[in-house]
């Protein structure tokens, strides 16, 4: 079985999970304080995708998820700093062998709005294009003292069904869009990493304080 053998050939590839800012990973946060009440800040990132180990598994057809998680924080006096807002957002790549390319999917949780990037030829271009400044649907509602609080989870093998997974494994073109996302949101993807050893890796980028009037 393609699955079985699969899963042999990588088991035991992923051991520990990578140290935090390997690879040159790069977050940034980018506010406007002068429209801070009326728009959110913009979201950057680089490198997310950059570990030998991860590139090796989506181009084996494994997809990566992404998960964004930006938070708004009010800075507080001596009861400390009070959490104003969350907004959370989803990108999965994954590589489909019948075109050679990696296709990129955008979905933002909140109100499951999905954007279609299309197919790149190299992972660097599709990381590129995820990485473009994006603008966070989050912002104060009020004039205070703010900051932002950006983590990001990259996750490998987030599959939801085996049979989703030996799909992919055969070579077959990517499921539809809708099936791809419900399959790698939940379900069974945290066990089929778990036995292939695969990791979770977690990045965090907190924004300076800002005046917002």
């Amino acid at each position: 079985m393609l699955l079985a053998a699969s899963l042999a050939l990588v088991t035991g590839a992923l051991t520990a999970p990578l140290p935090a800012q390997e690879n040159g990973v790069r977050l940034a946060v980018t506010v406007a304080p002068a429209t801070a009440t009326k728009e959110g800040p913009w979201i950057t990132s680089a490198n997310l995708l950059a570990d030998s180990k991860t590139r090796e598994l989506l181009r084996n057809g494994f997809p990566a998820r992404i998960h964004y998680r930006l938070e708004l924080w009010e800075k507080g006096g001596f009861g400390g700093d009070d959490r104003a807002g969350l907004t959370e957002w989803d990108v999965l790549v994954a590589y489909d062998p019948t075109s050679q390319l990696f296709n990129v999917y955008r979905r933002t949780v909140a109100n499951q709005v999905n954007e279609n990037f299309g197919g790149f030829t190299t992972l660097s271009a599709a990381e590129a294009q995820f990485g473009r400044p994006y603008r966070a649907a989050i912002h104060p509602e009020r004039s205070g003292r703010f900051y932002y609080n950006l983590s990001v989870d990259v996750q490998t093998l987030t599959v939801s069904d085996l049979d989703a997974l030996e799909q992919w494994l055969r070579g077959s073109s990517a499921p539809r869009r809708s099936n791809v996302f419900r399959g790698i949101w939940s379900g069974l993807g945290t066990l089929v990493s778990r036995i292939l050893g695969g990791d979770k890796r977690k990045y965090e980028q907190r924004s300076d304080v800002f005046d917002a009037q």
